[in-house]
């Protein structure tokens, strides 16, 4: 796992195709699956997509570090004293570390949702390297449920948005192109997806 973490530092882990932040101010995040297997020193997000800035949470940690922001948000109360101020970053790795897991899976809890009939959508971008489709895949298909309708491809604007498969109590939809962030990389596909959810229409099976 060394070897291909290191691999990973290379490239945007939670975008596998977008170039990675090159600024010197970038907030780091270490990413890994949990404390036990270790630190490994990746670097934040930074996705580049139809003109977005790859270096976009630099943008927000220096809003949230700004003391009027803070002091109207309630979030810093001891600001003067050095001792306890806080500077905020994108991801805290200090709570992942510290958290202590006492639920190994929430297959459990979405078996309790689908047999209350809420409508389950899962959806998943396919450049997502942190949460990759095909991890996702295995967790919904370690359900159990039967196939209601088999994978098939959705269309948006002529252009395959990505696939798409249903379950009975579940559907699980893939966003073509898009990394960890679906509406940062897709936003008009992402607004699709949830219109599609919201007002019951399916999602174009053709072009």
């Amino acid at each position: 796992m060394d070897v291909v973490y290191g691999k990973y530092k290379e490239i945007d882990f939670y975008n596998i195709y977008a170039p990675i932040c090159l600024s010197n101010n970038t907030s780091s995040s270490q990413a890994y699956f949990g404390s036990k297997v270790g630190n490994y020193g990746l670097k934040r997000p930074r996705i580049y997509s139809g003109g977005y800035d790859p270096c976009f949470s630099n943008h927000p940690q220096v809003y949230f570090n700004r003391a009027v922001v803070q002091a109207s948000l309630h979030a810093n109360t001891n600001r003067g004293n050095s001792n306890t101020s806080v500077k905020w970053s994108a991801c805290n790795d200090n709570i992942l570390n510290i958290y202590n897991m006492t639920v190994t899976s929430v297959l459990p809890v979405y078996k309790k949702l689908i047999q209350g009939g809420l409508k389950i959508w899962i959806y998943s971008g396919d450049a997502d390297g942190r949460v990759p489709v095909i991890g996702t895949r295995y967790w919904v298909e370690a359900l159990g449920l039967p196939i209601k309708t088999d994978w098939r491809s959705w269309y948006h604007q002529h252009q395959v948005g990505g696939r798409l498969v249903e379950y009975e109590g579940l559907t699980m939809v893939t966003v073509r192109g898009a990394g960890h962030l679906v509406p940062l990389n897709k936003p008009s596909e992402a607004l699709a997806l949830f219109h599609s959810f919201l007002t019951g229409q399916d999602l174009p099976p053709k072009r």
